[in-house]
């Protein structure tokens, strides 16, 4: 199944995946002068993984940024990936396909950043279709993450031992379509791209 399979918390999530509220919507340079006098306050915006000394990109007001979907393989050094450097590459994702080999153990990885705010509970729906009738939907929580100027890379499923089997024999092989959205408790959406796997007898 291409379902995401993460049925219970894993102790390598992200710490701010229990953080249950967020900050005020401010820019948090000056949230960070203004509660100066407050060591309390000081504490809980830092315990949020906050850096005081972060700034946002002026020039980009987006609050997540997707950098990269990838499919990494158990068995085979060579992950599949999608980058989104440009809305031409979000655009283009679904017109080649990712090639999965049959009863291959694999994760998915994205890479990403949260920019200018906190955001808070973001998850992942994923659905995937053949032949037009939809045979996996599933959503997996991310978490609440603050913002950096760094990227960082998540698997799913979360624990290092756990993989997703691809479906095995000659009747899984083709090419099945997919839809996935990045979104938050807010139901702001961050990211939303189709893309297609194709499931063949080897590896591309």
């Amino acid at each position: 199944t291409f379902a995401f399979n993460n049925p219970t918390p894993q102790p390598q999530q992200d710490k701010m995946a229990e953080q249950k509220t967020a900050p005020p919507e401010v820019d948090l340079q000056e949230k960070f002068k203004e509660e100066a006098k407050d060591p309390a306050m000081i504490a809980y915006l830092k315990s949020l993984g906050i850096d005081p000394d972060y700034v946002g990109p002026k020039d980009d007001d987006r609050r997540v940024v997707v950098k990269e979907f990838s499919i990494v393989f158990r068995d085979h050094p060579t992950p599949v990936t999608l980058k989104f450097d440009t809305p031409e590459d979000v655009k283009r994702a679904k017109k080649s396909a990712m090639v999965i080999k049959d009863g291959c153990h694999y994760k998915m990885r994205v890479t990403f950043r949260v920019q200018h705010n906190v955001v808070l509970g973001m998850q992942i729906t994923n659905s995937v279709s053949k032949l037009g009738k939809t045979i996996a939907k599933d959503t997996e929580m991310l978490g609440t993450y603050a913002p950096s100027n760094e990227f960082k890379s998540l698997d799913i499923p979360r624990a290092p031992n756990q993989w997703h089997e691809a479906p095995k024999g000659i009747i899984a092989h083709g090419e099945y379509k997919a839809k996935m959205k990045f979104i938050d408790d807010d139901k702001a959406q961050h990211l939303n791209f189709e893309y297609t796997i194709k499931i063949a007898s080897k590896h591309a």
